[in-house]
């Protein structure tokens, strides 16, 4: 430490002690005008856990009492509505998921704070094979909890809509998947694996976070009319909550002991220390403001779900957002006699205190800003290193940027080589208007800054953005968003391609001094990691798809195989026992089809069979499956069959669809068929007697009609 650092630090010290002194004697005077506590009700959305930490800290430590709020915590249970609680009064606050967006009217709710800056909800399904994925869960059987509808979203944007799979009410119980009677469920990253685990279960995990769904979790939220008549209250519980939860996350073994002294023993210490770790990776609080709304991020979320036909039109953000007015003081004269009695005393200590500060903070701020720097980054490594989603981990980069350097804005921009454009990667501080004009910037020279820098591979300092020929077609836009200068710097993979470009923007024209190029070209190589890291991660994915729908699949015609066909017999037999339903199973044989192969060549034999497997597909529903069963061969599984009178209303139209004429190439081809049908149970009970039953049915139909 440098000399007179020590003796400054203790000056600081004996300075800090006589403040404490003086404003503890002024929380004595003051206590007088908080006889009178107001009563509110927190709505909890589960039972006890560390899920709740932060509001048993508040509690705990006094921050409600000191708000002048006598707090009451209601425990969550199974069928409890957590916004029907606060909109009916019953609570006066609430914890809620983002689906507080499809609140009807949703201007109803005021948003107060995100704890869980990632949504912890997931799908969890048994492990049968490490080649499944999401796409398997069609036609299964779903257990899916209230307020899952990001999971619902999920599943649309994959192409597994809610009418190709079954969906049952949650019991919250493991059990339900472990024997076998839901094939995936709705679960918590920061609950259900804990048991799994222990279970010794197997498991694959679905998260939406996997295909850009990033939403929000544990949202506090209280009902307008709250908000606009008692904003002072409704301002209070926040600040006093937010503070629990910086208590309580940290100090988790101190808050684990209370949840198991004053609210719960259902759970082992180790279950909430599991808890406790999972949500430190969900709130964030080492790069994002404990309760932070990013309200560019809310209007993401409505979109994905007007995109999905989830919800009909955006609501009116500034509703939906709380915003406070300014307090106003309580009883102002008692408030004005002690502080003129205190003023005096506190403006000296706090000069003194400021002049020892100011020379501590030149020795010390740029040292502690360099390790967090360092911290961030060795953070955002392991984000890599884990392959974390990319717009999380680039978010991450332009976070630590902005902690590092206050006022400075950041932007990553991605190349999307096809289109020759940029297109947005993260941009977490710049205004959402401002990002969704700019959504597409086209990589030539002139295209503002980036758009050059990506043209060029060069470094683009614009200091001045409103006398700088590139921004001339959009300088009005950045002085809407109150952007003056932007540095840009492209970012190259190994060979030297454009991987994206990073900028800092600034509100006033300025040029970048030495510190400031060497962060620009750390922060580029930071990004360029992330960035290729990604891209072979996607080609590894995509490559293993593609290997699982080649065994899965018949490579000529594109229908299900013998072992996928065989999977889905047995589920839809499963279903049936379940249901009381029935099913059917239809064999198909081509006729003369090895007279038309000889005649005409393979070539046009195998365009007939796709044709016919196309033809066949067109005339069952999309619930069934279309098996290319051999050569000439086909299958088809009818599920959900009421009476066996339905498969062969089907058999019938099959027949008259195939007696129609096939255009392949120049040829127009008769091709008939035979077909054998088997119902189950009438006909059997397993796939095995079922295909021998509609094998033996076709070859009778096929000698009779010679």
């Amino acid at each position: 430490m440098r000399p007179g650092v020590d003796v400054l630090l203790k000056a600081a010290a004996l300075g800090k002690h006589l403040t404490a002194l003086l404003l503890g004697l002024s929380g004595l005077f003051l206590s007088f005008s908080a006889l009178a506590l107001e009563p509110v009700r927190l709505q909890l959305k589960w039972t006890h856990a560390f899920q709740f930490a932060g509001y048993y800290a508040a509690l705990e430590q006094g921050y409600y009492r000191e708000a002048g709020l006598d707090v009451t915590l209601i425990e969550g249970q199974p069928g409890i509505s957590v916004i029907d609680e606060v909109l009916s009064g019953n609570a006066d606050f609430g914890i809620g998921t983002s689906s507080l967006l499809l609140t009807q009217p949703t201007a109803e709710i005021a948003l107060l704070a995100n704890i869980f800056q990632h949504s912890p909800q997931v799908l969890v399904a048994v492990n049968h094979s490490p080649f499944q994925g999401v796409h398997d869960l069609a036609g299964k059987t779903l257990m899916l909890e209230d307020g899952a509808d990001e999971l619902i979203a999920y599943l649309i944007s994959e192409g597994v809509t809610p009418n190709t799979f079954q969906q049952v009410p949650h019991d919250f119980s493991i059990d339900s998947l472990i024997e076998g009677r839901v094939d995936a469920m709705s679960a918590y990253l920061t609950h259900e694996l804990y048991y799994l685990d222990k279970a010794g279960l197997s498991i694959q995990i679905y998260t939406p976070r996997s295909v850009g769904i990033d939403f929000y979790g544990d949202n506090l939220f209280t009902r307008r009319e709250l908000a606009s008549q008692h904003p002072e209250r409704v301002e209070a519980f926040t600040q006093a909550s937010l503070r629990g939860w910086d208590y309580a996350l940290n100090h988790i073994d101190e808050t684990i002991e209370l949840i198991r002294q004053h609210y719960t023993t259902a759970h082992s210490a180790d279950f909430l220390r599991f808890e406790a770790e999972g949500m430190v990776q969900l709130i964030r609080p080492d790069l994002v403001e404990l309760g932070y709304i990013n309200p560019g991020r809310w209007q993401h979320i409505a979109e994905i779900y007007q995109d999905l036909g989830l919800l009909d039109a955006i609501p009116d953000w500034n509703q939906f957002f709380f915003q406070p007015e300014k307090e106003k003081l309580k009883d102002w004269l008692t408030l004005l006699i002690i502080s003129s009695i205190l003023v005096a005393l506190l403006s000296v200590i706090a000069l003194y205190i400021y002049r020892v500060n100011r020379r501590l903070r030149q020795l010390l701020t740029e040292q502690r800003r360099d390790h967090h720097l360092k911290q961030d980054h060795n953070h955002i490594l392991a984000m890599i290193a884990a392959d974390q989603p990319l717009d999380a981990t680039l978010e991450a980069i332009a976070l630590s940027i902005e902690t590092y350097r206050p006022g400075y804005l950041c932007s990553i921009l991605l190349c999307d080589t096809e289109q020759n454009c940029l297109v947005q990667g993260a941009a977490p501080s710049l205004p959402e208007s401002y990002n969704s004009r700019i959504r597409q910037v086209p990589i030539k020279v002139g295209a503002g800054s980036c758009g050059t820098a990506a043209a060029t591979r060069q470094r683009v300092i614009v200091s001045d953005i409103q006398s700088h020929p590139y921004w001339k077609t959009v300088r009005e836009l950045a002085a809407s968003a109150g952007l003056a200068a932007c540095w840009s710097q492209p970012v190259l993979d190994k060979s030297g391609q454009v991987l994206a470009t990073f900028a800092l923007y600034h509100r006033q024209p300025c040029e970048p001094s030495e510190e400031d190029i060497r962060l620009i070209e750390e922060v580029a190589q930071l990004a360029a990691i992330a960035i290729e890291r990604n891209e072979v991660m996607q080609l590894l994915r995509t490559s293993e798809q593609h290997h699982r729908y080649l065994a899965q699949h018949d490579p000529l015609t594109g229908l299900a195989n013998r072992h996928l066909f065989s999977d889905r017999v047995e589920q839809a037999i499963r279903l049936a026992e379940r249901d009381q339903s029935h099913l059917a199973l239809l064999l198909i044989d081509l006729n003369d089809f090895k007279l038309i192969n000889d005649a005409h060549g393979h070539a046009i034999g195998d365009a007939l069979l796709q044709a016919i497997a196309t033809r066949l597909r067109e005339n069952v529903r999309n619930s069934d499956t279309v098996c290319r069963f051999g050569g000439d061969e086909f299958i088809i599984l009818l599920q959900g069959i009421q009476q066996t009178a339905e498969a062969f209303s089907i058999r019938e139209k099959l027949l008259q669809a195939m007696d129609e004429p096939f255009q392949v190439e120049t040829l127009q081809i008769q091709s008939g068929c035979s077909i054998g049908v088997a119902c189950y149970p009438e006909d059997g009970l397993d796939e095995s007697s079922l295909t021998q039953m509609a094998d033996q049915r076709m070859y009778d139909e096929k000698r009779r009609s010679k």
